[in-house]
Formats: C-alpha cells, sequence, structure tokens
C-alpha cells in the first residue's frame, strides 16, 4: 500500500505538471521546483522508521547533488532556444550533468 502512495504522488506530480504548462509555464515551473517528490520521501522514511539522522542525512546529501543540476537547467533552455533538437539537447545537458556529478564525487 505504501508503494502505491508514493507511486500515486509521483503520478500526480508528473501529471499535473505537464498539464499545468500547458496554460502557464511559470506556475508549473514553480511547482516543478518545489520539492514535493523530496518531502514526501522524507515523510514516507519518517514513517516507516522514525529515524530523523537518516532523513537529515538524505536532506543534505540532496542539496548537494542538486548542485549539479543548477548550471544545466538553462543551459538546456538556451539550446533549445538556439535551435538544437530536444533530443540532442537533452544528451548534451545530461552528459554535462553526468560530467559534473563525476566532478563533485571526487570534490566530496
Amino acid at each position: 500500500m505504501v508503494y502505491l502512495i508514493k507511486i500515486i504522488i509521483a503520478v500526480l506530480v508528473i501529471v499535473l505538471v505537464t498539464e499545468l504548462s500547458k496554460k502557464d509555464t511559470k506556475l508549473a515551473a514553480l511547482l516543478l521546483a518545489l520539492p514535493i517528490i523530496s518531502f514526501t520521501a522524507y515523510t514516507m522514511i519518517w514513517f516507516e522508521s522514525k529515524d530523523t539522522e537518516k532523513i537529515a542525512k538524505l536532506a543534505n546529501e540532496n542539496f548537494i547533488y542538486i548542485l549539479p543540476v543548477m548550471p544545466v537547467l538553462p543551459l538546456f533552455s538556451w539550446l533549445l532556444k538556439n535551435g538544437y533538437g530536444f533530443f540532442t539537447s537533452m544528451m548534451m545537458v545530461t552528459i554535462l550533468m553526468i560530467i559534473l556529478f563525476y566532478v563533485l564525487q571526487k570534490i566530496l
């Protein structure tokens, strides 16, 4: 049952963002930027284990792994606006993200 709740929440967020983006991209982006999935996961972990130390560690690591994603989003937008295809842009930023994740691992 817990897995079903997690799946439903994730699907609802994805569907809501995709449908909302048809009418208002700013509101869809705001919803997408909210850490709904993270907070839901933290809540589920708390209900399952009551382990606040684990949640605190996960939240910190979550923040660290968001850092390599930040420069990729404006680059993705720029690539799309400058005529690069969707999948080409997605592949380029994914490769860059992998590199940035690797660099971050070496630094930490």
